[in-house]
């Protein structure tokens, strides 16, 4: 990979959503890293010297390097020229496009094509640390070092869109309304509340005739939480088949009693805190 280019093209960061403006480099920076995490796991058989691994999963790509930006040549504020501009690209000012696992309503920072050269990534950016290194004889900043992480960007399948994650935070359907269907009648077809479906899509009057408009149906909240305490019910089922196993008990039963209480009483509680925050 041919990180650094014989013409003399500079790095960019090019917004993808509307989230901020163009922003080229002052210098290419002298040093690229690139990472990409695997996470593998070791069967657990005791008494082998050695085990079999299993793929888990991978992790979002990274990079990582360090930007230099001076205005020694004119006297110039290198924070307001140079680093301001950078670290607007972290600022949450775009609002989530549908399928995102993330709650709609919540801003986020921008995504990104970082470009240098051959290397592209569609990215986010995760931090930038900035040290200022030389000041003027009046105490300005006029040279800095940025040293910026960025993150793969990868948005997450909406229902319906073949993802396997199962416990995936807001889930998104894409439903038609047909001739007759009431707004409350095309929520509880999709699992989902009136509100929370009026909510996702601007709508004031749930009485309005919505007859073949395509409505964006996130989880509701009841679901949302009753999903959560299946899932720690679940994880508190393993531990206590773990912790039978170590004190000789019968592993299988302590997970199923576990379970069985967990799920009885966690959903209980989710389904009640959600029924509040609906009513």
């Amino acid at each position: 990979m041919n990180l650094a280019p014989g013409n003399n093209s500079k790095a960019t960061f090019t917004p993808l959503d509307g989230g901020g403006s163009k922003f080229e480099v002052q210098y290419n920076p002298k040093e690229f890293r690139v990472e990409k995490a695997v996470t593998w796991q070791e069967a657990q058989n005791q008494g082998k010297s050695s085990n079999a691994i299993q793929f888990q999963k991978g992790a979002p790509m990274t990079a990582s390097f360090d930007l230099i930006f001076d205005t020694t040549a004119d006297g110039a504020n290198v924070q307001t020229v140079w680093v301001d501009q950078l670290m607007a690209l972290t600022n949450a000012t775009v609002k989530p496009e549908q399928g995102e696992a993330a709650e709609l309503k919540k801003q986020r920072p921008p995504a990104l094509t970082f470009s240098w050269g051959t290397f592209k990534m569609k990215c986010v950016i995760e931090s930038v640390n900035a040290t200022y290194l030389m000041f003027s004889s009046s105490g300005t900043a006029v040279r800095a070092r940025c040293s910026v992480k960025l993150k793969q960007w990868i948005v997450e399948d909406f229902a319906g869109s073949g993802s396997s994650d199962r416990f995936s935070a807001a889930k998104i359907k894409l439903v038609d309304v047909k001739g007759g269907q009431t707004l409350s009648q095309v929520a509880a077809a999709s699992g989902s509340d009136m509100r929370t479906v009026a909510k996702a899509n601007g709508i004031t009057n749930p009485l309005a005739d919505l007859t073949g408009q395509v409505l964006s149906v996130p989880s509701s909240e009841l679901e949302r939480a009753v999903t959560s305490a299946v899932r720690n019910a679940a994880t508190g089922a393993a531990s206590s088949a773990v912790s039978a196993a170590l004190s000789g008990r019968d592993p299988g039963k302590a997970a199923a009693d576990a379970a069985t209480s967990a799920v009885t009483g966690a959903a209980s509680q989710a389904a009640k805190s959600a029924l509040k925050k609906l009513f």
